[in-house]
């Protein structure tokens, strides 16, 4: 990645490796600590100009799909194809096609030192507390506790983490 496109971020920190095939669509409404990686086919989309926020000393595997609004703590690791979803649409009224629907955003936080598994699918307004772990293929749809273990679709507790 050239200095002129790392020039177009919000923010963007030390150390910061994009590997081939990152799709970044609106680099001017992300900001991104030190020490992050994004590995082949990440896609970090605004989604109209919803804001990013990547704290440091995170790392996205292969294939992860990040939708504004979102705001990602320190430490984090994400397994591949794990989908932030910060974006929807209405469906209140059935008559209305999808495709002709206004977006919803509602910003979705993951707090510090969580792990989120392959495939894991985070929706809308949700907020993962520190420390947390959510397994693959999880879907979460509401916020999770700190130092929680969460799994299976809907995601629910399966044990809470110990600190020692």
């Amino acid at each position: 990645m050239d200095d002129a496109f790392r020039g177009r971020f919000r923010r963007i920190g030390v150390n910061v490796t994009f590997d081939g095939h990152v799709e970044i669509p609106q680099p001017e409404f992300i900001s991104i600590g030190d020490n992050v990686r994004f590995y082949h086919g990440v896609c970090l989309q605004s989604s109209g100009g919803r804001e990013i926020v990547i704290g440091s000393k995170s790392h996205f595997a292969p294939y992860c799909v990040l939708y504004g609004p979102l705001e990602i703590g320190e430490g984090c690791c994400v397994a591949a194809h794990a989908v932030f979803a910060g974006v929807g649409h209405q469906y209140d009224d059935p008559s209305i096609p999808f495709a002709d629907r206004p977006g919803i955003a509602r910003k979705i936080v993951i707090e510090d030192n969580v792990w989120i598994g392959a495939n894991a699918v985070i929706i809308q307004g949700v907020r993962v507390g520190s420390g947390s772990i959510i397994g693959a293929g999880a879907v979460v749809t509401k916020d999770v506790e700190p130092y929680s273990v969460m799994g299976g679709v809907p995601a629910r507790l399966i044990k809470r983490r110990l600190i020692k």
